[in-house]
């Protein structure tokens, strides 16, 4: 029984893992980006860039996987 509960905990790290990925994959194919969400439409574009950087949202997509 505590064989099949290891294992059963050891494949749900992959499993959570593709989860995770699926789910930054879907929320950046999303029109607009998260910092125009968050502000709303009527945002002016220097608080956009604002966010953008306060959120990490300029740097490179591995990164903002990463943090």
């Amino acid at each position: 029984m505590l064989r099949y509960a290891v294992r059963r905990l050891l494949l749900l790290v992959p499993i959570l893992l593709g989860l995770s990925i699926l789910i930054f994959a879907w929320i950046h194919a999303l029109p607009g980006s998260p910092a125009e969400s968050l502000l709303g439409e009527r945002a002016s574009p220097e608080s956009i860039a604002q966010i953008r950087s306060q959120l990490g949202l300029d740097k490179p997509i591995y990164v903002q996987y990463w943090r």
